[in-house]
């Protein structure tokens, strides 16, 4: 069985004078387990935010059987994304990222496609579960730059793969047993951020224990983190808090 204790959550824009291009799910009930979400609409090219409410209203009406299949999710997305341009020619080259996670008493199913992260936190750390698509990353990945050089590249904000109708779909399906993220005290937390907000928390990761613990918290003290600082980015988070208790 499966109860959400706490949820923070905050979607602003970087600017009051411009459109707030990032859209979220709160947790929902679904089945025997939650569904949450981040949209970051591409600011590059015209109907960001029209894509990213799509991606997130997509998964609003989905039945437990169909977020299953994660493949089918971002396919259905894809092909929905081309309607866009019957609204607005402009819209042709629409995109948005998207980072999903349904939560139940046994996994934790992530759909990720884009450089929004999921983090799940194991005692006073948070540990990234999804991957960036970005120029960054495949750097990283293919041995040619170490995280520390990479700190000095251009380029750390480039995606290589978003929700799209003109881009190749290449996302990320992940399962984690519950069993391996779980907490002594039976909970689970589970953090999405997108890049407007996690930028600010990899700068100084860390907070205090009951800081991390508590997701209304967390919300409240990065939000005043990011509004100290001045924001680089529309930075949304959704934070989670689960009680999982074995089956009946």
């Amino acid at each position: 069985m499966i109860n959400l204790l706490n949820c923070g959550l905050f979607s602003y824009c970087k600017d009051d004078k411009k459109e707030n291009q990032d859209s979220i799910m709160p947790p929902m009930s679904l089945g025997h387990g939650y569904l949450f979400a981040i949209a970051d609409g591409v600011g590059a090219y015209e109907g960001a935010k029209e894509a990213s409410l799509l991606a997130i209203n997509y998964l609003s009406k989905l039945a437990p059987d169909e977020i299953a299949d994660i493949d089918s999710v971002f396919i259905s997305i894809k092909n929905q994304l081309s309607n866009l341009r019957e609204l607005n020619s402009k819209f042709n080259r629409s995109a948005t990222t998207l980072t999903f996670c349904y939560i139940s008493n046994r996994n934790v199913h992530i759909g990720h496609i884009g450089d929004t992260r999921v983090y799940v936190r194991k005692e006073s750390k948070l540990v990234q579960l999804s991957k960036d698509h970005t120029v960054h990353q495949e750097l990283f990945d293919e041995g040619l730059f170490t995280k520390k050089e990479l700190k000095e590249l251009d380029g750390k904000n480039t995606l290589t793969s978003a929700l799209s109708r003109v881009v190749e779909l290449q996302y990320q399906k992940i399962c984690v047993p519950v069993s391996e993220v779980i907490s002594k005290e039976g909970t689970l937390d589970i953090y999405i951020m997108s890049d407007g907000a996690h930028y600010f928390w990899e700068k100084r990761p860390r907070f205090s224990l009951n800081t991390l613990k508590n997701p209304v918290r967390f919300a409240a003290s990065l939000q005043r983190r990011i509004d100290k600082d001045g924001p680089v980015d529309d930075y949304s988070l959704v934070a989670t808090k689960f009680l999982i208790s074995k089956d009946q």
